[in-house]
């Protein structure tokens, strides 16, 4: 068999393998029109170049990729903002590769490295290491997940401890920042009742840590004073800014009871109906 290269723009990873007749896919990367070396692709692979799949849903190995450069961005001692700084990307791009809507590509492995002050090599090394991990010492917990979806959407829907509107950009960079990674779909099929049980604990504890409730509402279904707490909370938050009260109010009333704080919610519905 006879080889030879092209490149084309910067991505350095289109080249040909030439049989007797016509070209032969053994690109790992899948690229259209695009064959490869055995050997060069193992080694493209294990850097983690995902060439045209960047326009689809990122991969396990994307994922594990993902994980890398957090563990590396915490050792680094940056925040993500830092980080997307020194890579020279934009928030939104960053953060919907850290969700897994899309993997990162060749070229953003290299940036990312750079803004890390390491090499490429390393990201791919501590991904391999990363996939290796059992994955049962992820904590779950068993759920319910039609309930599970009825609350998390519920929690989407309501303002958060401060007032502000929940974001999912925002929130994905505060798992992010605890060392989780949101699996592509994984935040819409819990939202909507879809995932499987047991679903992982620390997503639920950062969910309810981005929103200011409290987390059993979300580990424990059974708990109905969680739930009656959470719900009064979201009630009270929804009137708050449907009469444009000033969001320190959520806080100024300090800790009192839910029937309490859906009274309360009640008389504000009633002054701004006035």
């Amino acid at each position: 068999m006879r080889y030879r290269y092209r490149f084309r723009g910067s991505r350095r990873c289109v080249l040909y393998a030439h049989q007797q007749r016509g070209y032969t896919d053994l690109c790992a990367n899948r690229h259209i029109g695009c064959a490869i070396r055995p050997d060069i692709g193992l080694l493209f692979a294990n850097l983690g170049i995902v060439g045209r799949r960047a326009l689809g849903e990122a991969s396990a190995w994307s994922m594990a990729l993902v994980r890398a450069v957090i563990e590396l961005r915490d050792a680094s001692g940056l925040t993500n903002q830092e980080l997307v700084d020194r890579a020279g990307m934009s928030a939104s791009y960053f953060y919907a590769r850290l969700r897994g809507d899309a993997p990162f590509d060749t070229n953003d492995i290299e940036k990312l490295a750079a803004a890390l002050g390491t090499h490429p090599h390393e990201i791919s090394r501590t991904a391999a290491a990363v996939g290796d991990d059992d994955e049962s010492i992820e904590p779950r917990v068993e759920t319910d997940p039609i309930e599970l979806g009825r609350r998390l959407a519920a929690t989407a829907a309501a303002p958060r401890g401060d007032g502000s509107t929940f974001d999912l950009d925002a929130l994905t960079a505060e798992l992010a920042e605890r060392g989780v990674v949101l699996a592509a779909g994984e935040w819409d099929d819990l939202r909507e009742g879809k995932a499987s049980s047991p679903v992982r604990s620390r997503v639920l504890e950062g969910v309810a840590s981005y929103s200011a409730i409290p987390p059993e509402y979300l580990l424990r279904l059974d708990d109905a004073g969680a739930e009656e707490a959470a719900e009064a909370q979201f009630y009270f938050r929804l009137a708050l800014r449907e009469t444009g009260a000033d969001s320190v109010s959520a806080r100024a009333v300090g800790d009192i009871s839910p029937t309490a704080l859906r009274a309360i919610a009640q008389s504000l519905r009633s002054i701004g109906r006035k």
